[in-house]
């Protein structure tokens, strides 16, 4: 027995695993292939800050070498997340970069490279990501989209900026965008002085060219909250793209709606194409802002936002129009048809949190004080509730003070206020309305409110509404209660051919229904008035001249600013939705 131990201590020592030393030699003599038993011996070792944390990385990038690329991937993520203050993350980060490049993957490797010159303090690690990114510029391998979105994100380098920047305006001159290639070999010059020579080469073969096919820009959220309804809005509006034919390109843009991003992406457009329409922003913040600017820097190109809703966009110059309805001109023609045809005088709000509800009964109460009329009360209500009994209440509260205090001066009552057994005349009174004002935002909850009208010991003799009721849940939520009802809508389109050949030309296409909203509808009306106007000299005179054009969802009526004027009043009849003229006729 006193043989065996040292004979199986020298058989374990022959098959010990190499040192750190003797597969860094390896690698030093490029045998890669010789190096890698070894690191995969060295691997499996308990993993900790110090040598054993330079063989895993040694490993990576052994992989890297040998073509194992899943391997190599594996590692290097499980290094990142197990050695979070490494001095070597962005080696390994620049292992993952490669791997993605090679993985045909160039854009998640520029990036990678991109933020890794960002933060590392490293000379070495900074000279290898910069030498990468070049390459991966010289190869051609980005699309012109990426290598914006890379740019916007921004190089803390001027030197590899310059590089990104060359890249772009050659893609761009291959594209025969001739104004954006050259906007973009200037920038290149200025940020990278020592590419002057290739750039004044590149530039000189441009001379005589023009800038290349008009471009329609269409400004869309394409990620964020309204992603989707940025979606429905590229969608409405590459349905016509076919009819277009070579009269312009369309350039789609994501402006995140944000108003900031918005007027960065319109400035560098305009700058970069030839830029002939704008059809966006969708929110109107956005769109007020591009507006604003748009006004006054190119009065020759007009801007058609499909869906804002804040009034006064169109007003801000002769080139901005706006498709969609105002909220305020929706509050104002409610309350002059009821003044004007039904001949009320005096009305009450229940109108939801929120701006949307603020913005209607401000509108709706400016519009009846403007005509002499009175609103007898406000009330606020929380949308959504399947009982609004305390609102009712509230609001019969008030109503019922009013109606003391004239109760009490027709009778020459010096005390106004005095009423006997108040809480008795609330809890048995039925309080008569002559009309109230609900700007719900959903037909569903409109029809829940109108129902619970008589059960709260209301009668009201109309029920006003606006746009948020045109929806079946109405009806159906509303029942009796809804008959004579009226509300204002941008639209109606009930029974319409037109909506109806449109949404089946979406669905062959999308395989999907428009959106409610009416956003790409709308977005598809923009592209047709713009494609109607392209063949005219100015632009926005053209588009105003015309004045008035059939939309998807009904006529489209522009007012000498700009604006869409073409308010549809919509009344229950007989449990259908019914149009009635504004005209009182």
């Amino acid at each position: 027995m006193r043989f065996i131990l040292p004979s199986l201590l020298l058989f374990a020592f022959s098959f010990a695993a190499p040192s750190y030393n003797d597969v860094l030699k390896k690698i030093q003599a490029d045998d890669f292939v010789g190096a890698n038993p070894g690191l995969e011996a060295l691997i499996k070792n308990r993993w900790r800050t110090g040598e054993q944390e330079k063989i895993v990385v040694l490993y990576i990038e052994n992989c890297i070498r040998l073509g194992k690329l899943d391997i190599a991937r594996r590692y290097a993520a499980q290094f990142l997340d197990f050695f979070t203050k490494s001095q070597y993350r962005a080696r390994v980060e620049t292992s993952m970069a490669i791997i993605a490049v090679l993985d045909k993957d160039p854009y998640f490797g520029a990036e990678t490279l991109r933020r890794v010159l960002a933060y590392t303090k490293n000379p070495v690690s900074k000279a290898r990501a910069r030498d990468l990114l070049s390459q991966i510029f010289a190869a051609d391998i980005l699309s012109a989209s990426e290598l914006q979105s890379l740019l916007e994100k921004g190089f803390d380098e001027k030197q590899t900026r310059g590089l990104a920047q060359l890249t772009l305006g050659k893609k761009m001159h291959t594209e025969n965008r001739y104004k954006a290639a050259t906007y973009w070999y200037d920038k290149a010059k200025l940020n990278n002085p020592t590419l002057a020579e290739r750039v004044d080469a590149l530039k000189a073969t441009l001379e005589g060219k023009s800038a290349g096919r008009p471009v329609i820009l269409v400004l869309a959220p394409l990620s964020g909250s309204y992603a989707e309804l940025g979606n429905y809005m590229v969608q409405g509006i590459l349905l016509y793209t076919d009819t277009l034919k070579h009269k312009a390109r369309l350039q789609i843009v994501n402006d995140r709606a944000d108003p900031a991003t918005a007027l960065v992406k319109i400035k560098e457009a305009i700058a970069q194409d030839s830029v002939v329409a704008v059809i966006g922003p969708l929110l109107s913040a956005s769109a007020a802002t591009v507006a604003a600017w748009m006004s006054e820097k190119t009065p020759h190109i007009p801007l058609i936002t499909p869906t804002a809703t804040d009034d006064g966009i169109a007003e801000m110059g002769k080139n901005i129009f706006q498709l969609n309805v105002s909220s305020k001109r929706l509050a104002s023609s409610i309350a002059e048809y009821a003044m004007n045809c039904l001949q009320i005088n005096e009305f009450a709000i229940m109108a939801p949190y929120g701006d949307y509800g603020s913005l209607m009964a401000d509108e709706f109460n400016r519009a009846v004080q403007r005509k002499g009329g009175i609103i007898l009360a406000t009330q606020n209500y929380a949308e959504g509730q399947p009982d609004y009994q305390n609102e009712f209440k509230l609001l019969r509260n008030r109503v019922l003070t009013l109606d003391t205090r004239r109760r009490n001066m027709r009778s020459g009552n010096s005390n106004v206020s005095a009423l006997a057994k108040r809480d008795s005349w609330l809890a048995d009174s039925t309080l008569m309305f002559p009309a109230i004002f609900i700007p719900s935002t959903n037909p569903a909850d409109a029809g829940s409110m109108a129902s619970q009208v008589a059960f709260n010991k209301l009668r009201v003799n109309n029920l006003l509404g606006s746009s948020g009721w045109h929806g079946r849940e109405f009806l159906q939520n509303a029942k009796n209660q809804a008959e004579g009802s009226a509300f204002s809508a941008a639209f109606f389109t009930d029974g319409d051919s037109t909506f109806k050949a449109f949404a089946e030309k979406f669905r062959n296409k999308w395989q999907k229904d428009p959106d409610e909203n009416k956003v790409a509808g709308l977005s598809y009306d923009a592209i047709r008035i713009v494609n109607a106007a392209l063949e005219s000299t100015y632009l926005p005179t053209a588009i105003l001249q015309k004045k008035e054009y059939d939309g998807v969802y009904g006529k489209i009526l522009f007012s000498e600013s700009g604006a869409n004027e073409s308010v549809g009043l919509i009344s229950v009849q007989q449990g259908k939705f019914v149009e009635k003229s504004p005209e009182c006729f």
